[in-house]
């Protein structure tokens, strides 16, 4: 404080509080001291040299045998450097959170600029692909340019991916997950693959095994893992997988391959981002991001992996989360043991003919709002192959919405990400008029990232399409929306709480 014993004898440390301060301070102690005996927080104090510094008092008080106050003292401590910290922490983490906004901001403007010109790549060889004047040689380079497509849009959704996991941009929703059922959603999407490379598939698990998981991204986990088996086998083998308990509290899963194994010294290298062990030299196409990804994934869930790996044997990756045995009487809610996660009831299938021409004939009018013209050409060729179809087109947000009240089609297509006015806006200025409120409207957008993916499925859209399009799945959207009738809000408030 800078004074002297002489300076301070006999005086009260009222001196030290700041004379504008001192009377409404000192008033609000002496209060606090009389009801409980003692005071504590912050008080500025002012040194015997003018400077002020923010201390933390403690202040007590004593009594005589009467219980009366003859004195009151205060303990305290220099707490400037500690609130210098908390501010310089409370900087750190504002610009932290800045900078988290800004690269989830770039992750989504990167994915709507990449998958942009993909939709036009991926688009127009599909169209081409359902074309039957086509030579052999033509069919060939489509399938190509579709191969190559579907490997960038790959490459850049696991790039995304990692970059979101590694930026913290990444929410689970652990809950309790029945293997059997997660193993047999991802048994059916990788038959297909095991089958076209000559493989045999072996699955063993228990019915009554469950995995505090996140069940979208345990379920991406296993299907990286069965991809990477068939991938890297060889023709004619086998693929296994298998769910067993582990130490207790703790669940295995084990995916086998018998391929050519892994060099021991290179085992250490599995798991980093875009390191192919020297695969990237074969024909066997990969990014080399997909295990990096399921490390990062299993760790977030609290999980572990690792592998085993016998050159010319075979190699087993396995991961480990928390589980259990259950009775199967137990119930966990609609969330687990609800309806398949595979996603193939979704992609759906077009309705009948008799079914679909009913439909069609009852609102055979499309719109489709996009800004780009690319993209519409694209959906009228696409469009095309439904003849029963009328296409109107808007490359405006305000002309979609004035075709709309004229047209009133029987479906709208609409793009999200548009100058000016955004999809979600036309959105809610066709549900405030009774003209329009009812048409249903499915999203075609390259804003693909979960966040936007989510935001989607809350606003009453019939569908949420993400660009490069995948023809068939938009014509069954298509074909579905037209032959439904009941109102899209209703509709997705239906299918959310199921």
């Amino acid at each position: 404080m800078g004074y002297s014993d002489q300076e301070i004898t006999e005086r009260t440390f009222v001196q030290a509080l700041p004379a504008e301060l001192a009377a409404i301070i000192w008033a609000e102690v002496k209060l606090a001291v009389a009801k409980t005996g003692s005071w504590e927080g912050q008080l500025s104090l002012r040194r015997r040299d003018g400077s002020e510094f923010t201390s933390v008092s403690n202040i007590g008080s004593i009594k005589d045998d009467t219980g009366k106050i003859q004195y009151v003292f205060n303990i305290f401590i220099d707490f400037s450097e500690e609130l210098a910290r908390r501010k310089e922490l409370n900087a750190a983490k504002e610009a932290a959170e800045r900078a988290s906004l800004a690269k989830s901001d770039f992750l989504s403007s990167m994915s709507h600029k990449l998958r942009t010109p993909l939709n036009a790549i991926l688009g127009f060889a599909q169209v081409l692909e359902f074309d039957d004047a086509l030579t052999l040689e033509q069919k060939e380079s489509t399938q190509e340019v579709l191969k190559g497509g579907h490997h960038l849009l790959e490459l850049i959704n696991e790039v995304l991916d990692l970059a979101k996991i590694q930026s913290g941009h990444i929410t689970l929703s652990l809950e309790n997950v029945r293997m059997a059922e997660v193993v047999e959603d991802c048994r059916q999407l990788m038959k297909p693959l095991a089958t076209a490379a000559k493989l045999t598939m072996h699955v063993q698990v228990p019915n009554n095994v469950v995995m505090r998981a996140d069940r979208t991204r345990l379920k991406q986990v296993v299907l990286n893992l069965l991809s990477n088996a068939i991938k890297y086998n060889r023709a004619g083998g086998n693929v296994g997988l298998r769910v067993l308990n582990a130490a207790p509290g703790w669940v295995r899963i084990e995916v086998t391959d018998t391929g050519l194994g892994i060099a021991p010294a290179r085992l250490a290298e599995v798991f980093q981002p875009f390191n192919r062990l020297g695969i990237e030299q074969s024909n066997i196409e990969g990014t080399g991001i997909g295990l990096s990804i399921t490390q990062k994934l299993v760790d977030l869930m609290g999980g572990k992996v690792g592998v085993e790996s016998q050159q010319g044997v075979g190699t087993t990756f396995w991961i480990e989360l928390p589980g259990k045995t259950v009775e199967m009487k137990e119930d966990f809610g609609p969330s687990n043991f609800g309806k398949s996660q595979s996603g193939t009831t979704q992609s759906g299938t077009p309705q009948s003919g008799t079914t679909q021409s009913r439909a069609l004939r009852n609102g055979r009018c499309v719109l489709c709002i996009d800004d780009n013209p690319v993209n519409l050409k694209l959906i009228a060729q696409i469009l095309a192959k439904r003849p029963d179809i009328d296409l109107v087109t808007a490359h405006t947000p305000g002309l979609g919405i004035q075709l709309a009240m004229s047209r009133q089609p029987g479906l709208i297509l609409l793009d999200i990400n548009m100058p000016g006015m955004d999809g979600y806006q036309v959105l809610e200025v066709l549900r405030n008029y009774a003209r329009t409120a009812s048409i249903p409207i499915i999203a075609v957008t390259a804003n693909a990232i979960p966040r936007d993916i989510e935001k989607g499925g809350t606003v009453g859209l019939a569908d949420y399409l993400t660009k490069p399009l995948d023809v068939g799945k938009f014509l069954a959207a298509v074909d579905r929306a037209l032959a439904g009738g009941a109102d899209p809000s209703k509709k997705r408030k239906t299918e959310l709480f199921q």
